[in-house]
């Protein structure tokens, strides 16, 4: 019982430093749960962000419109063209009357 009496407080003194060193080690390599927590929301908030993203259909649907915006546009080009010449000739002419 004396040696128990004597080392006792050696003994608790090595066993806690163990178990220090250990809890050390340990949260070293696991993730803490604020950590998780951040991870966690930034993963929830990324499929927030990627559910909000047109769906391929959407975007095959807007490429279709703007080709057709584009085919509607040369159209258009190609009516004013004459309505532009004829602005040019006018112009021409009353530049020429104004001499």
């Amino acid at each position: 019982m004396d040696l128990f009496v004597k080392y006792f407080s050696i003994a608790w003194t090595v066993f806690s430093s163990l178990v220090m060193v250990g809890l050390v080690l340990l949260s070293k390599t696991y993730a803490k749960r604020e950590d998780l927590a951040k991870v966690e929301k930034k993963v929830d908030d990324l499929k927030a962000h990627v559910d909000s993203l047109p769906t391929q259909q959407q975007v095959t649907e807007l490429l279709v419109e703007l080709a057709n915006t584009r085919g509607e546009m040369r159209e258009l080009k190609a009516k004013i063209q004459p309505v532009e010449h004829l602005a040019h000739l006018l112009l021409e002419q009353r530049l020429k009357d104004d001499k």
